[in-house]
């Protein structure tokens, strides 16, 4: 049986789609939370190989990643639909747009992108965080306020998602090899004003990735993996970002 890569997790009832890209260690059923905060919203979101129920053994690339995401999207993509990655995932979406310049151009001039929490590839290469050892890698992990704190003394179910967790972290480093061409499509960055892994410093390099303004939004109180604890407020900046016509006077261009 053929593995399963993009889900839909909702049909919608208006012209407004979503595509979600999962963060490190994430799949399609990370992205629940936002669904009911979406009511009117078609949304897929990915599941990577080695991730969530796919057996499949984990990519350690970025371009492997790009490819197979690009293939996945081309029978579903909508003009106008908003890519939408977290983290790990926003990069991906970042090379995904900029594929699909080549592979649907008509339909990548209409793309909105949400960047969620994320460092810029270049960034990414200068962390050799798949040489640490696993002990230091757990803390690491759990610095991201992502892990629930009573997995710290699960030492043999952490250990079972190692192998996945260093997979992602090559794929991260990874992305620093691409080349990237600067997009000229909307872009709204999503920062946590307390992401100890992404300070405003390195958010703010991201507008070097694009001919246009990027448009920046914080995340009051906003840890590293805000997109768990803050759903309904990701939710509204989606929200407003995919309606431009009311869009919030809060979303400021930098």
């Amino acid at each position: 049986m053929a593995e399963t890569y993009l889900e839909r997790l909702q049909k919608g009832r208006g012209n407004r789609q979503v595509i979600c890209f999962p963060y490190l260690g994430g799949h399609s059923r990370s992205f629940y939370p936002l669904v009911s905060h979406l009511p009117d919203t078609e949304i897929w979101a990915f599941t990577p190989p080695g991730h969530g129920m796919n057996s499949e053994e984990p990519l350690e690339h970025m371009q492997q990643l790009v490819e197979l995401y690009t293939n996945e999207l081309l029978p579903i993509i909508q003009p106008g639909a908003t890519l939408f990655g977290h983290s790990l995932g926003g990069i991906t979406a970042y090379y995904v747009a900029q594929r699909l310049q080549q592979e649907l151009p008509d339909v990548a001039e209409t793309l909105r992108l949400v960047l969620s929490a994320c460092n810029t590839p270049a960034e990414c290469g200068l962390n050799r965080y798949d040489q640490m050892s696993d002990e230091h890698l757990i803390d690491h992990l759990f610095s991201y306020d992502g892990l629930p704190k009573e997995l710290i003394h699960e030492k043999e179910l952490l250990q079972y998602f190692m192998p996945v967790i260093r997979a992602d972290f090559r794929m991260l480093e990874s992305a620093a090899t691409l080349e990237c061409q600067p997009l000229s499509l909307p872009v709204l960055f999503l920062w946590g004003e307390r992401d100890n892994a992404v300070p405003l410093q390195s958010a703010l390099k991201w507008e070097r990735y694009f001919d246009v303004p990027m448009k920046l939004q914080t995340i009051r109180e906003g840890t590293h993996m805000f997109i768990m604890h803050h759903p309904s407020t990701v939710a509204h900046y989606l929200t407003s970002f995919m309606t431009p016509e009311v869009e919030r006077l809060n979303i400021v261009d930098r």
